[in-house]
Order: structure tokens, then sequence, then C-alpha cells
């Protein structure tokens, strides 16, 4: 729009009028645009109002200083449909909106997108979230990647996470690890050179930080990585010692490993009487060497009870498991039993468990999840240590086959409990139905005292619902969980949340299947 070059053309108009102006066109103002049926005459004076109206305002037309934009390619992704598009406003809006990186993940799934009219809402609300970035990436189509290089601030979030080598040079701390985070997958040699070179100038806990990063290999630890350890065990900080040899005993055929196993071989022994039940017995060491340091044992840890448990403690939790596995010929959860039963229990299930988890070992967590179902006087592993070295199938499997036959919530809270809430999406029909038994056990038959106590688990298990029940079991869960409503008015609400989160989801559902709409 030009309103001085327009006002001419709209006065030569006006002069020699509508019928006479050779079929001129009217000058059009996009931000005003005329009613599609408006006849010429009413076209020019809505005009001309509007033209003076700019010049008694003192409208100066902008001068573009560079060139426009290219325009977005054509989209190849069918967009959402009406319900969809529906659906999508709802959850920008706050509706729900813990359902939406799920949706987003959905769509992406089902080759969808979001269509045009949502894109700058979509990229408004994901702009300081960034656990929405990658979700929101994969939805965007043609014209929302056109739109994030038009705003920086979109644009920063967006951007690839590989880093420059100015985030290493210059970097914050927490910079310098993710782009050896980032480099070590990619090369290795180049990651080990720069942490080689700068290891000697940095401060300990800065050491000990840098070299956890070599943990996060995809392959796991390499000779390789030895070289650049093993230095690192004469550190006079416990806490570098302690990550080299962390490390270290998880490098293939790697010196420390049998090292540590002459000290530990002949503190543990199988007894197998002729008559009665097996039994491990322990020997403490009987004093401290010094030279263990260098091996990562130090002379207090606080997570074992007593000096001398504390050096057999830690012994037992840098070997492998799978060394006491092979050398007593006995499988994991044999060994975890006999651990459990015998008089030096917690030692040895405190260091166990911590051993692994050091070195992923799936077979010793499996058969330890299972002992601490059973058991409740056995220390629990966190649930993210179990989420990393079991699938959620495997989880589910020994959840179900170690619920009581009645499970119920009770005081103090059961080792299933935080397990059950550590479950991800989407959780099998068996499982949602043991869920229902749960609170429909607690709530129907409370024990005395305890409703008022047991009120905030009650809540964290339908909230937990929520987000992992497949929204195809809504109906069962309507049928049992309507009636409780009654029973427990406490309860009214997150209840009522659960029954509308699964609604609402259901039909998200049927809108990833929806024929496309249109785009504005």
């Amino acid at each position: 729009m030009n309103p001085s070059s327009d006002w001419q053309q709209l006065l030569q108009l006006a002069l020699l009028g509508t019928r006479h102006g050779g079929g001129a066109p009217v000058p059009a103002l996009p931000e005003l645009p005329a009613p599609p049926d408006a006849s010429r005459e009413a076209q020019v004076l809505r005009s001309a109002g509007a033209l003076g109206l700019l010049h008694r305002a003192g409208y100066q037309s902008a001068t573009a200083t560079e060139a426009p934009p290219a325009a977005a390619g054509p989209e190849t992704q069918p967009t959402l449909g009406p319900q969809g598009q529906d659906a999508l406003r709802q959850l920008l809006g706050g509706h729900h909106a813990e359902v939406l990186p799920d949706y987003l993940r959905e769509l992406a799934r089902h080759g969808r997108r979001v269509p045009h009219r949502l894109l700058v809402s979509l990229l408004d609300h994901a702009h300081g979230r960034p656990e929405l970035r990658e979700a929101t990436a994969a939805v965007l189509g043609e014209r929302g990647r056109w739109l994030l290089g038009l705003n920086p601030a979109w644009a920063a979030q967006h951007a690839a996470t590989a880093a420059d080598d100015t985030a290493w040079d210059n970097g914050t701390p927490a910079q310098r690890r993710d782009y050896l985070l980032g480099l070590l997958p990619r090369d290795p040699t180049r990651a080990r050179a720069l942490l080689a070179a700068a290891l000697p100038q940095e401060p300990a806990r800065q050491q000990a930080v840098l070299l956890g990063t070599l943990a996060a290999q995809p392959e796991g630890l390499l000779a390789a990585d030895a070289a650049l350890l093993e230095p690192y065990l004469a550190s006079k900080s416990k806490d570098v010692r302690q990550q080299a040899a962390s490390l270290l005993v998880r490098v293939p055929g790697n010196s420390l490993v049998d090292r540590l196993w002459q000290h530990a071989a002949p503190l543990l022994t199988l007894k197998k009487p002729l008559l009665g039940a097996a039994r491990l017995e322990v020997s403490l060491p009987e004093a401290w060497v010094p030279a263990w340091q260098a091996n990562g044992i130090e002379p207090k840890d606080g997570r074992f009870s007593g000096e001398k448990a504390a050096w057999l403690g830690q012994l037992l939790a840098l070997l492998p498991p799978t060394c006491w596995a092979a050398h007593f010929g006995q499988t994991p959860d044999r060994l975890l039993a006999l651990a459990a039963d015998g008089e030096w229990a917690a030692l040895l299930l405190t260091a166990w468990r911590h051993a692994l988890q050091l070195h992923r070992a799936a077979d010793w967590a499996r058969a330890y999840l299972v002992l601490q179902l059973e058991r409740d006087d056995v220390p629990p592993l966190p649930t993210d240590a179990l989420a990393e070295l079991l699938s959620p199938a495997e989880l589910t499997e020994i959840l179900l086959a170690q619920l009581p036959r009645q499970p119920r919530l009770s005081q103090p809270e059961a080792h299933w409990e935080q397990l059950l809430l550590s479950l991800p999406a989407p959780w099998p029909a068996a499982l949602t139905e043991q869920a229902l038994r749960i609170l429909d056990n607690t709530l129907t038959v409370p024990a005395a005292g305890q409703r008022y106590a047991l009120h905030y688990r009650l809540t964290q298990l339908l909230r937990h619902m929520q987000l992992v029940v497949p929204p195809g079991q809504y109906a069962r869960c309507a049928e049992v969980l309507s009636p409780l409503r009654e029973v427990e008015t406490n309860l009214h609400n997150p209840i009522n949340q659960l029954l509308d989160t699964l609604y609402f989801r259901q039909q998200l559902a049927a809108t990833l299947t929806e024929p496309p709409g249109a785009d504005s």
C-alpha cells in the first residue's frame, strides 16, 4: 500500500466517475478489505475515507531495507481435520495441557501437521518450554519451519543442539559438558583429545564432571578410555578418584577389576554344609591398606555402616556382580536371596545394588526387583535405574506377578507402589485392572484411621493414570470409579479429572485419522 499514489489513482477515478473510469481498479487496502459484493461506488467511498484518515494522521509508507523472505515451500503432509484443530486450540489454551506433548508426538507418528492458523499459537506456547521443542518441530510443516526463520526467539529454541567449538572454548561448565556429550557419539577420538588437554587445568569438581561424560558413549567405555582415566586414580580429590575408578571398572579387560578381585574374593565365601542351608560368609578386611586409594577405595564411605564394612562394601560395589555369579556358580536371584537371609544383608545388598546399576547388569536388576517386591526389608532400587535397565514390558510383568492377591495402599508404603507410579504409557489392560482394584480395595475396605493419610497417595495414582491408561479403557475406568466418588467424597475431583482426561484423550485419538481440514 502506498497512500500517495493510491490517493491520486482514487482521485482520478472519482473525477471520471465509476462508470467512465475505463474499468480501472479501485485501490485495495489489504488491512481493510471491502465486502465481496460491494459496488464500485461503495469501494471508492470506503477507500477515500480510509486514505483520508491516513493522510490526516501523518502516515508515511515504510521503506523496505532488505528483500522480502522467500515464500514457504508447498506442504507435503496433510493437516489436522476440523475436530483436531479445535482440540489443539483447547490444548494450547490450557485445557488438559499435560496431554499436549503426547498429542504432538502422535500427530508426528501419523504424518499429520499443525494447520497454518495455529502455527503462531503453537510456537508461542512452545517458546520457553524446552521439553516441547522436539515434539513441536516434528509437526510444523513447511510453513511452520519458514516462520521459525522469521522470529529469532523461536529459531534459537528450535536450533540444532549440536554446538560449535566456541561452546567448548568459552562456554559455561554445563555447556562444555553438553558439548562433550554431543561430540562423543560423533567423534570419540577428538572428544578424548579435548579432555586430555583440558583436564589438568580444571578444578577437581569439574574434572569429575567432565570425566563422567565418557559413560555416555553409545557403545560403552572402550579400551582407549583407560589411558585417559588411569592417571586420575592418583588424584588428590576423592571425587575424581572415585569417578575414575567407577569408569575404569567398566572398561573391558582393564586391570583394575583384577586388582579389586584379588582383594575381595577371599572375603566372601559360599558355605554348603551337608546339613542345613547354604549361606554366604563375610570376612571383613583386617586393616586399612593405603594403596587401596589408588584403586578407588576410600577410608570412609557413608553408604555402609562401620569402617571395615565400608572397605568391603566399596570393593563389592565396584566389581561387576557377574564375577560373583561365575565364581560361586549361582544365579543372581540365588545369591541375592542368600545375601538377604544372612547376617550381612545390609552390607551385601547395598553393595550389589550399586554394582548392578554401575555395570548395567539387567539380569541382576531383574532378580533384585523380584526380591524387593517379595521382602519389605530389602532396600529398593531407584525407579529411574530400573527404567534404564529393564523395559516397561519387563517391569510390568514382574509387578503383576508380585502384587498381592488383594492389592491395596497401606501404611507403611509397599515397594510395589512407587514402581506402579513409574510405569510409563501405555498401560496394558491387566495393569489398569490392577490399579482399579487397588483403588477399590483401598476405598471400600479402609484401615482404621488411615484414610486421611492415604488421600495424597490415592490422588497421586489417579493423576498418574490420566496419562498412562489408554483412552480405549475409559469405559472400564468409568464403570469402577464412578461409584467410588460417593464412597470418598474428597476424591470426587481427582476421579472426575481422570475420567474427563481419558474421555478427552479418546476424542484426540479419533482426530488422528480425521480427514484434513482447511489451513486458514
